[in-house]
């Protein structure tokens, strides 16, 4: 973080600043430092609204804070991170999908944070379409969050469905998604 804090000033308007920012970013995140992170990414945003990157990585952040009103700033912030990616846009590129597909993917798992299951289906499924195929992990991790909030709706046969292709993904996500499958099944045997 030193290095990164003598680079942006040395060279102002690099075309590496989005790089750089990111990288602090995630490192922030990773030494879970939320205090710098926050102030980091607000900075960042002060000199760049639209930054797309600076977004994302506070909506996910805010995400997962369990300070009071941490859910209500990241949905704010994939919301405004789903407004400027425009991934329905004829030039929209895939950087611009995957931002709005991860944002669409924290919106989801916010609105079941706060147990609000069906305003997340729509979310979660935006992001589905959108990373499904770009970003297998992101892609996984919405899908069992779709699952999720399918089963907390009793929607047994949706929630296995989505979890049934969720589970063939290999990675972190695949060891949840199975033993959220054999719930959904464990559900879905009691009620014949």
């Amino acid at each position: 973080m030193a290095e990164i804090e003598r680079f942006t000033p040395a060279f102002p308007n690099s075309r590496f600043d989005e790089q750089i920012t990111q990288y602090a970013m995630m490192s922030l995140s990773e030494l879970k430092n939320m205090d710098r992170l926050v102030a980091y990414g607000e900075k960042t945003l002060a000199t760049n609204p639209n930054s797309l990157g600076t977004l994302t990585l506070l909506a996910n952040a805010y995400a997962d804070d369990p300070k009071p009103g941490s859910l209500a700033k990241s949905a704010t912030y994939a919301q405004k991170t789903i407004d400027v990616a425009k991934a329905d846009a004829p030039d929209a590129d895939r950087s611009r999908k995957l931002a709005a597909g991860v944002a669409h993917s924290t919106l989801g798992y916010v609105y079941v944070k706060q147990d609000k299951n069906a305003a997340a289906i729509p979310e979660l499924k935006a992001a589905c379409a959108l990373l499904k195929g770009q970003d297998e992990q992101s892609y996984a991790r919405a899908m069992y969050f779709l699952g999720f909030a399918y089963g907390k709706l009793n929607k047994v046969t949706e929630s296995r469905e989505v979890l049934m292709e969720a589970v063939k993904i290999t990675g972190p996500m695949q060891q949840p998604t199975q033993e959220l499958l054999a719930k959904v099944n464990a559900v879905r045997a009691k009620g014949k």
